[in-house]
């Protein structure tokens, strides 16, 4: 806040004046070349105030925990519907074809249901590695293990964990909202884990409880509950 009643004091002041910089375009300045001059200045204050904000935010971002979130997601009729697709008894007897058009209707109302602007592409591919899939965000895609499709209720819980970094990914690009804050400053500072030569990982546990993670998690964990029901 300005009090203007301050500016007569300052004027008068020649300590006053020592500690403070004098922020002033040059002579001579066009019309365009002081606003672009402002603006400059005007985001370079902006800046400085929200040093401390980041730091606060990143102190939020990790050693979290799933039972801390309360996500609010709409698992309405058409999910219902989708979701059948995925017990395993009528997974099973479905053809590849008819597994990969149940993936891409899920796919498609997730996008919709979290307002993506662009729907993710979706890629089977077939790793006996460890992982059961990823979002890439290069591409826009959302990568599936083929190896565990045989676990229809594993796979409808990475699909939807997956689309959800999506959505992180979107969300902090807008900036809109605190959350998208928390989401850009954990992608900013995510923690990977290291695999080890003797088969476990290194920063495991940090990886696990980082923000984007247990929110990816527990966003996951709303469908495979709404899977007990059906």
């Amino acid at each position: 806040m300005i009090r203007f009643s301050d500016i007569a004091e300052k004027e008068s002041n020649a300590e006053s004046i020592e500690k403070h910089t004098v922020i002033k375009p040059y002579d001579r300045m066009t019309d365009q070349e002081a606003d672009a001059f402002w603006k400059t200045e005007f985001q370079k204050a902006h800046d400085e105030v929200s040093f401390d904000e980041y730091d606060t935010l990143l102190s939020e971002v990790f050693n979290r925990s799933e039972n801390e979130l309360d996500i609010a997601f709409d698992i309405d009729d058409r999910f219902a519907t989708i979701l059948e697709q995925f017990i395993p008894e009528t997974w099973d007897a479905m053809d590849d074809t008819e597994q990969f058009d149940a993936i891409a209707d899920f796919v498609r109302a997730l996008s919709e249901g979290l307002e993506l602007e662009d729907t993710p592409g979706t890629i089977v591919f077939d790793d006996s590695n460890d992982a059961y899939g990823y979002y890439d965000l290069s591409n826009n895609t959302i990568n599936l293990n083929k190896r565990y499709f045989n676990d229809p209720i594993e796979l409808v819980n990475t699909i939807a964990h997956e689309m959800r970094h999506a959505y992180q990914e979107y969300r902090a690009e807008l900036l809109e909202t605190r959350e998208d804050s928390l989401y850009r400053v954990n992608l900013d500072n995510y923690i990977s884990p290291v695999p080890l030569p003797n088969g476990g990982w290194l920063f495991f546990t940090d990886y696990q409880d980082q923000y984007v993670e247990v929110d990816a998690r527990a966003f996951a964990n709303l469908f495979t509950e709404a899977m007990k029901y059906e």
